[in-house]
């Protein structure tokens, strides 16, 4: 049986590397809407993104854009921001794992805490896209129904493999679905982990 045309796969050897908007490192764009939106210019209404962080560095700045940022890999980061031109920074220590937003539009910098870590981007045009963001672990040969809520809907495996009704899912890889029904997820491996991303 094929695999529905509104339920693909996306495979990391397929994403798609480009430099930073600030020239100091490359991202893995995993998608990015609409299709024809340029990073460089910040035309996109959101984009899906993983980058490695080998170093402390100053984010780029996104006009008229919220950022979502979860580690994936690493002992974490150290965030810190400028909120208003000239005021004082704030900052947050972030652990793997814990989804973060903050606007993409002020001057934010990051710092490791303890070595190198790869991070997952969420871009979103403020106001008029709402994230919802889960991560699940399922144990081996166990089945998980994945509803998407959204308009856009991604699983990305963050560890082990399933199997979907499009085929395998390996680690790094991400499942796409424009479907309004569920879609069953089932893991291969033991400590098998899913991060699910709603756009609305």
């Amino acid at each position: 049986m094929n695999a529905p045309s509104a339920l693909k796969i996306i495979s990391k050897e397929n994403y798609k590397r480009s430099t930073w908007k600030n020239g100091l490192g490359f991202t893995d764009e995993i998608a990015i809407y609409p299709p024809t939106a340029v990073l460089s210019q910040a035309n996109f209404l959101w984009r899906l993104s993983s980058a490695r962080i080998e170093k402390a560095s100053p984010f780029s700045l996104f006009p008229n854009h919220d950022r979502m940022l979860i580690v994936l890999k690493g002992a974490g980061i150290k965030l810190i921001h400028q909120f208003e031109e000239g005021g004082d920074e704030d900052s947050v220590d972030l652990p793997a794992l814990e989804p973060y937003e903050f606007p993409g539009d002020i001057h934010s910098k990051c710092e490791l805490i303890n070595g190198a870590i790869t991070d997952f981007s969420i871009f979103l045009r403020r106001g008029e896209v709402e994230p919802l963001v889960q991560i699940e672990n399922i144990p081996a040969q166990e089945s998980y129904q994945w509803l998407a809520e959204g308009k856009w809907n991604f699983a990305f495996c963050l560890n082990g493999s399933f199997n979907t009704p499009s085929g395998k899912l390996n680690e790094g890889s991400t499942l796409s679905s424009e479907l309004q029904e569920p879609v069953t997820l089932t893991a291969l491996e033991p400590h098998s982990r899913l991060l699910l991303i709603s756009l609305a």
